[in-house]
C-alpha cells in the first residue's frame, strides 16, 4: 500500500531513538512521504533540536517506561513543545504503560519493532489533531486504519 500526501504543507517531525540503524530507517520512510524530518539519538541532541526549531509532531522511541515519562515530561514543560503530539515506541503494550504514558502527553503508543506504514499512519493521525489541522489543508484522504499493532491513549 502507498501513502500519498495531498496537502502542500510540509510537517515537521521530529524522531528521537538511540539505535542508529531504526532512526535512519524511520527518517528514511517519513522523508519518502515528504515530512521535514530531524534525528535525535540522544535528549541533548532532541532538546538542542527543539531550540533551533519547530515541530510538529515528536515520536520517542523509550525502553525503559520511567526514563521515557521523564524526558517526555520536561518535553511537556518546553514551551516549544508544550501541546506537540508525541507518538511513543515501546516494548510492550500493557495498561501500566499505556495509561502512564498518556498522563504525560503521548497520544499514541505503537509496539517495537515498528511497521513504518503504521507509523506514517500514526503520524499522519497526529497531523490532524484539531489545534495542528487548523492551519492545514483538508483534503479528501482519510489515513488508512491499522490497529494491530498501535493503540490511542487518549
Amino acid at each position: 500500500m502507498t501513502f500519498t500526501r495531498t496537502d502542500s504543507i510540509a510537517s515537521s517531525v521530529l524522531l528521537i531513538d538511540n539505535d542508529p540503524l531504526t532512526l535512519t530507517a524511520m527518517g528514511s520512510v517519513m522523508d519518502l512521504q515528504g515530512h521535514h524530518v530531524v534525528l535525535a539519538r540522544t535528549e541533548q541532541v532532541a532538546m538542542d533540536s527543539i531550540d533551533r526549531g519547530q515541530f510538529d509532531v515528536i515520536v520517542l522511541s523509550i525502553e525503559q517506561l520511567q526514563s521515557g515519562c521523564d524526558f517526555a515530561a520536561r518535553l511537556r514543560h518546553s514551551h516549544a513543545t508544550h501541546d506537540v503530539p508525541i507518538i511513543f515506541l515501546v516494548p510492550e503494550l500493557s495498561a501500566s504503560w499505556t495509561n502512564k504514558l498518556a498522563s504525560h502527553g503521548g497520544v499514541f503508543c505503537m509496539l517495537k519493532p515498528i511497521d513504518p506504514y503504521g507509523l506514517i499512519d500514526l503520524v499522519e493521525r497526529a497531523l490532524w489533531m484539531p489545534h495542528i489541522a487548523k492551519g492545514r489543508i483538508s483534503g479528501p484522504n482519510q489515513p488508512h486504519t491499522r490497529q494491530a499493532d498501535w493503540i490511542k491513549l487518549q
